[in-house]
């Protein structure tokens, strides 16, 4: 498959840090990313069984695809988090749903984070 990386993802898994007050707060800490790699992202339309299968509603159905070579990705897993900075400056935070390994890559849908800064 023949893709083009229009972004850059970094991967976190959630971790458990003390806050100032000294209470412990799960986060995702992307300065220490687990791993950091070029991708190709696209947008993505799920059908009605697709949004049903991953658990999704309307809101969250607003997912994109990731399309990266077979030695990327090591850490996008279910559980994970991307922060995805694109080659036009903006960034988003997606939770990430593993699709399918192919062959020549990998596919994974980004399923964008709401109601939350990281």
């Amino acid at each position: 498959m023949l893709f083009f990386p229009n972004a850059t993802i970094y991967v976190s898994d959630l971790k458990t840090v003390k806050n100032d007050e000294g209470t412990k707060i799960k986060t995702f800490d992307f300065e220490n990313a687990l791993e950091s790699f070029r991708c190709d992202v696209q947008p993505n339309t799920l059908t009605s069984s697709q949004v049903e299968l991953y658990g999704l509603d309307a809101k969250t159905a607003n997912t994109k695809k990731c399309f990266t070579n077979m030695e990327s990705g090591s850490s996008m897993v279910l559980g994970n988090r991307a922060k995805v900075e694109y080659d036009d400056g903006s960034v988003e935070y997606y939770n990430i749903q593993p699709v399918n390994k192919w062959r020549l890559h990998k596919e994974f849908l980004l399923i964008p984070v709401e109601n939350e800064s990281a």
